[in-house]
């Protein structure tokens, strides 16, 4: 299961089929007037795969390929080079969650969206932090997480998801950015499907205009105050538990919240490598006949 070498081709094979249209006949996105050691697949796969092994230090990484992998990975370019092409491609990273998410898009006619915490900075260090903080617009902000009932600073990670665990596509917020605003600003998704959120996806607005956009549906709990409230269907609260699932897979395999970045294009490459790595996972159980939201053992065959 973490065989290095194996797990790395069957990512590159993999991220080969997918982007088979989009890079050269050396499998990169560019053209290079000198060609890299490691083409722009290569990174790719790797990214997705360190974040698949629980590997989220680059320093851990290299040590282990240089020591015990040295002879299979003989192209291996210097860490630090990885680091800013790995920022560089979090554009491409990111698209192999598209890519997975548009051919396993016909298995499922609901989705459900929600969003969780990802805190990069100590509560105690809210008046004295610098990470983060060169650009007022990527710059974390405090949030209060209704879920651990405290406060915090950093991002909000929103996530659509389909009723089967798979990824359809995700977004990051400051942490004072409300849940709706996501959704106002969404700018594609598949037609004709429904889409289940929690309280705070309340709007009459927001449910109209994806409705005349996508033909989606928006299913949201009625507060105890409103008028003409009806309960809640029963399976779509069994529907949404599914992205509590993805959140624990999130969270306990791949180690959301233990953040070693220290910028936001680097936070933004480590989390689409995280959601990417998920959608790889579900992508290999697909095609082996599996339960898709099982992704802990799908290495394994």
């Amino acid at each position: 299961m973490h065989n290095i070498p194996t797990n790395f081709r069957k990512f590159y094979s993999i991220c080969k089929e997918l982007f088979k249209k989009e890079v050269n006949d050396r499998n990169d996105f560019q053209f290079y007037p000198a060609v890299p050691k490691m083409n722009d697949l290569q990174i790719v796969a790797l990214s997705c795969l360190m974040e698949t092994l629980g590997i989220d230090s680059e320093n851990l990484l290299w040590s282990k390929l240089k020591t015990d992998y040295a002879d299979l990975f003989d192209n291996l370019i210097d860490r630090s080079r990885f680091n800013r092409r790995r920022r560089r491609l979090s554009p491409m990273i990111e698209r192999v969650q598209h890519h997975v998410a548009e051919r396993l898009d016909q298995l499922s006619q609901t989705m459900i969206v929600d969003s969780i915490p990802v805190p990069v900075v100590k509560l105690a260090r809210e008046k004295s932090f610098k990470s983060f903080k060169s650009d007022f617009e990527t710059a974390p902000a405090k949030g209060y997480s209704a879920v651990n009932k405290s406060w915090y600073i950093g991002y909000k990670l929103h996530v659509i998801i389909y009723d089967n665990g798979v990824i359809q596509q995700a977004d990051i917020t400051k942490a004072n950015v409300h849940d709706i605003n996501f959704l106002k600003e969404i700018n594609h998704l598949p037609e004709q499907k429904f889409l289940l959120g929690d309280r705070a996806y309340i709007s009459q607005a927001v449910q109209i205009n994806l409705f005349d956009h996508y033909e989606v549906k928006l299913k949201v709990p009625f507060r105890h105050n409103q008028h003409h409230y009806r309960k809640y269907p029963k399976k779509n609260r069994s529907k949404r538990q599914m992205i509590e699932t993805v959140f624990a897979q999130l969270c306990d395999h791949l180690n959301l919240r233990r953040n070693y970045a220290r910028s936001f294009p680097g936070l933004a490459a480590r989390l689409a490598s995280k959601l990417s790595a998920v959608s790889l996972l579900q992508f290999i159980n697909f095609k082996n006949g599996l339960k898709i939201s099982k992704i802990k053992h799908a290495l394994c065959f």
